[in-house]
């Protein structure tokens, strides 16, 4: 076996057995906190829904890539192939999009009450619900579109159109479907970091600029200490993200603007760091949220 590949293999499968269990302990912590103690909060219920988009990404992505590099496991069925590539298109961009989310509706619920916006801190929990039901049917109607490119492992007259993820294969069918899928997907995946970084700037803003409008929360409500402490932690979650997944449309936009030939490594590069997002995000998300902590500790008792 080849140095890359055990390389390749040992650091997908780090992020898998890092990944899953800490993205399902917070599954599971949101879970029971839903079923016997209280109903989630708006961040709380972004926050289930994400780990549950990191959990199938991992499983649809990273785990494929470990076992094929390490173990030469493929997926030999035409129908396994687009399942696995299918949800792992939705999670990935599912995870993108709920970050975005996240740090929007953690931008609203900082909002000063003096602050001309402070309604919308009353209407917003209303519809997180139905906004990540719509945007999970969204994202999985929309990548529909790639499963008639997706197969298992085969031998193609045209082997640059070809994105070789080892377990199975994405045949692209003409250089122009390469271009324009390419573009539309760069330019959604722009549009959602424009998203979160102007609400993370915002946040910033109220967190370290604005001392009196801090004092304000404080003064007018007893959570404030705990919403400024989720504010920072969803500052931290977004600049993780975009350096993850910057790098990956980084790689993505030389890929479709630069490079003639869809190169292997180039690939598996893009392919790991859009992962990486879900090694750190339950570290993070454990070790800030108290209420996770808490549910930890009683199944230790």
């Amino acid at each position: 076996m080849e140095t890359y590949a055990v390389v390749k293999g040992l650091l997908f499968f780090l992020v898998a057995i890092v990944g899953i269990p800490g993205n399902l302990a917070i599954v599971g912590s949101l879970s029971w906190i839903t079923c016997c103690v209280d109903k989630l909060l708006p961040v709380e219920l972004i926050l289930w829904n994400l780990s549950l988009a990191n959990t199938i990404l991992i499983f649809t992505r990273g785990l494929p890539a470990a076992m094929f590099m390490l173990f030469g496991t493929i997926v030999n069925s035409h129908a396994g192939c687009k399942t696995v590539i299918y949800l792992s298109r939705i999670s990935r961009g599912m995870a993108f999009c709920l970050t975005s989310v996240l740090s929007c509706v953690q931008c609203v619920t900082i909002i000063p009450p003096s602050s001309k916006w402070a309604h919308i801190k009353q209407s917003v929990p209303k519809y997180i619900f139905y906004v990540t039901f719509f945007l999970w049917l969204l994202y999985a109607l929309m990548e529909t579109e790639g499963l008639m490119f997706l197969g298992p492992q085969t031998n193609s007259s045209n082997p640059e159109l070809i994105f070789n993820y080892g377990y199975c294969v994405a045949i692209i069918p003409t250089i122009v479907f390469f271009y324009v899928y390419g573009f539309l997907f760069f330019s959604r995946d722009l549009i959602v970091v424009g998203l979160m970084t102007i609400a993370s700037v915002y946040i910033l803003l109220v967190l370290f600029q604005h001392r009196k409008q801090v004092n304000d929360i404080r003064n007018s409500n007893q959570n404030s200490d705990v919403e400024i402490r989720a504010a920072k932690t969803v500052v931290s979650l977004v600049t993780m993200y975009i350096l993850f997944f910057g790098v990956e449309n980084t790689i993505w936009l030389y890929q479709i603007a630069v490079s003639k030939v869809i190169h292997p490594v180039v690939t598996d590069v893009r392919h790991f760091f859009s992962i990486c997002y879900t090694f750190f995000f339950p570290i993070l998300i454990i070790v800030s949220n108290k209420k996770i902590q808490n549910i930890f500790k009683c199944l230790q008792r």
